[in-house]
């Protein structure tokens, strides 16, 4: 008896494989036929459901940040309740960063190749992540744990300047140069009123740098 087709499934499959090949060997370096390969599907059949490579990356992309957002918000109704707007905000960084490192180190090693996932990234934090942090903000104005009038602002800069200014990656620097970037973005944001970028995630974003470039260096 034939299975049935299910295309959720096919789509869930297309996805998945075509985020494992992104990862190892970058948008520009992932072909369709690598992805027809990796399937063992026809072309016409993925076609079917994406137009095109470009297609394809965008669903990659919004399914890992909707999955990521899942996780933030679950955090913090689930697991910080307990705590305050700034402590959420300060536990909720450090946390991110550490749970998400295999995923994190990959795509950047892959950003290192390709400015589209750079792109990608960068309004992922713009059109997600910020707004969810300005709510943080927001609630803390309102518990007390952060003074500013500008939760939005505060939200934007704050990621635009963690994770493009602030990233060795896209502007290439020496460690000390990279700590004084850290530490001149903890000094402006406890400026602004919403003190949370700590020493121990300075220290934090130290590492996980240092570990992402010896995984580059394997790669090469």
């Amino acid at each position: 008896m034939q299975k049935k087709y299910n295309p959720e499934q096919t789509v869930a499959r297309i996805l998945s494989v075509s985020t494992k090949l992104f990862l190892e060997k970058g948008y520009d370096k992932t072909s369709m036929q690598d992805i027809v390969n990796a399937l063992g599907m026809s072309k016409g059949a993925i076609f079917h459901h994406f137009r095109s490579k470009d297609e394809i990356f965008e669903a990659v992309m919004a399914k890992i940040t909707d999955e990521q957002v899942v996780k933030y918000k679950d955090m913090l109704t689930n697991q910080m309740q307990h705590l305050n707007a700034r402590e959420k905000l300060m536990s909720l960084t450090r946390r991110s960063l550490s749970e998400n490192e295999n995923i994190v180190s990959k795509m950047l090693i892959t950003r290192i190749q390709d400015p589209k996932v750079t792109i990608s990234m960068m309004k992922f934090n713009m059109d997600t992540s910020a707004p969810l942090l300005a709510d943080v903000i927001r609630e803390g104005i309102k518990d007390g744990s952060i003074n500013t009038e500008y939760p939005d602002e505060c939200a934007q800069v704050a990621l635009l300047l963690l994770n493009v200014w602030c990233d060795p990656v896209i502007f290439e620097c020496d460690k000390q140069t990279f700590r004084k970037r850290l530490e001149y973005l903890q000094f402006l944001m406890k400026v602004s009123g919403v003190d949370i970028i700590s020493d121990e995630l300075i220290e934090q974003n130290i590492k996980f740098t240092e570990r992402l470039y010896e995984a580059k260096n394997e790669i090469n």
